[in-house]
């Protein structure tokens, strides 16, 4: 949310691609986790508080863990 908010350069696609799949490879979990395939355990958030026009952050943005 930090970068969001403080950078107009790097897209919401990225930031969640960053929170996902590219910090389960960070981590060398991504056979387990970091993405919705067959034979995974799901993570799955609920981010409320975007701009979907924009696909944006705001600062009343939150994450809540559903699994």
């Amino acid at each position: 949310k930090t970068i969001a908010l403080n950078s107009k350069t790097i897209s919401l696609e990225k930031m969640i691609a960053w929170a996902t799949i590219n910090g389960a490879k960070f981590l060398n979990i991504e056979k387990q986790f970091g993405s919705l395939e067959k034979g995974k355990k799901p993570g799955i958030n609920l981010i409320q508080g975007i701009d979907l026009h924009q696909q944006k952050l705001l600062p009343q943005s939150t994450v809540k863990k559903l699994f």
